[in-house]
């Protein structure tokens, strides 16, 4: 591991990070157990395949005329799926097997420009308003239960629960929030405040990622190459390196593979799923498998499928952009465990 360049975050308020090394905490005390993991070889370029098993295959049908195009997915409590259809503008609820069940529009929800979904005590929906910056608190039926604005943000992109004790919420910072990319409210939507400032090189562009597993944040940036955790109740920030992005100076059969961040995902259980959109010499998707401290796990995974969810143990995918509907695949980790 190394120390982080002046493309990694700004600090938590505005302060550079000072480049932890995985393991080890802001004070200086880490793990040694992890250290020593960080030193063995992940393994490198296999199929998706290799790391996950293929659970289920399900169609999500719309009409035939119609193009589905799932830009985010959360599967709830009741077997049921959530799916944000970018090209509708609108949010989809399908049975488990497959059946749209209902079509929430503008007129049904408020919300003009749905970008991202996230649970909510196990039987709530959070959808987050791209256009109008603001939450929206669903039942499974699709009511409307409470909405509340974000002026602290611009140009939200992503929601995340963390364990139902704050909503964190990815943009670009306005007001109170500018300069940072991470915004945190409580459920009830009082902003509690902003965390991690956009990196410094180049022009301000670009896009922030966001998972959550436990109590910890896990952030990365198309324009940085480094990952950051950020541990809610500790308060303390591990940064580690992002591989497929440190490969791209370097010369070889990997520096090809460096491609554009593309999503974060991770189960409570691990891993943490690095997604880089397809680069102009593959049309598959490229996976940095880590452990939950940093530790890389496998990297290079190639696959065409574009991972779009993520619920307990269980990662799902889409492929392609079809009429009537696309199939929706249903993965568990197999490798290493």
């Amino acid at each position: 591991m190394r120390r982080s360049s002046e493309a990694g975050f700004i600090g938590l308020k505005g302060e550079r990070s000072r480049g932890v090394t995985v393991g080890q905490t802001e004070n200086g005390r880490g793990s040694s157990e992890a250290a020593a993991r960080a030193g063995t070889r992940p393994m490198v370029e296999f199929a998706f395949g290799a790391a996950f098993t293929s659970l289920l295959t399900i169609r999500l049908r719309t009409r035939r005329e119609e193009r589905l195009t799932v830009s985010d997915l959360l599967p709830t409590a009741s077997g049921r799926f959530w799916v944000v259809d970018s090209n509708a503008a609108a949010l989809r609820i399908y049975s488990p097997e497959g059946r749209q069940l209902r079509l929430l529009d503008r007129r049904a929800t408020g919300v003009r420009q749905p970008v991202s979904l996230a649970a909510l005590h196990n039987r709530w929906i959070v959808a987050l308003d791209g256009h109008l910056p603001a939450v929206v608190v669903m039942d499974e039926a699709g009511r409307v239960l409470r909405r509340f604005p974000l002026p602290e943000l611009d140009r939200p992109v992503q929601v995340c629960n963390l364990e139902d004790r704050r909503l964190a919420v990815v943009g670009t910072g306005w007001g109170p929030g500018a300069g940072r990319l991470v915004h945190l409210y409580t459920t009830a939507g009082e902003y509690v405040e902003s965390l991690f400032g956009e990196p410094q090189r180049g022009r301000p562009t670009g896009r922030a990622f966001m998972a959550a597993a436990r109590s910890a944040m896990y952030m990365g940036h198309t324009r940085t190459d480094s990952f950051a955790i950020y541990d809610v109740e500790a308060r303390g920030v591990v940064a580690f390196s992002n591989l497929n992005s440190s490969a791209s100076g370097r010369s070889g059969r990997y520096s090809s593979a460096a491609a554009k961040l593309s999503g974060l995902f991770a189960a409570s259980c691990g891993p943490l799923i690095a997604q880089f959109a397809p680069s102009t010499e593959t049309q598959d998707y490229r996976y940095d498998l880590y452990a939950l401290d940093g530790t890389p796990v496998a990297l290079g995974l190639r696959s065409p499928e574009r991972v779009v969810g993520v619920e307990g143990p269980l990662f799902y995918s889409v492929r392609g952009k079809d009429r009537g509907g696309c199939e929706l695949r249903v993965w568990k980790m197999s490798w290493g465990r």
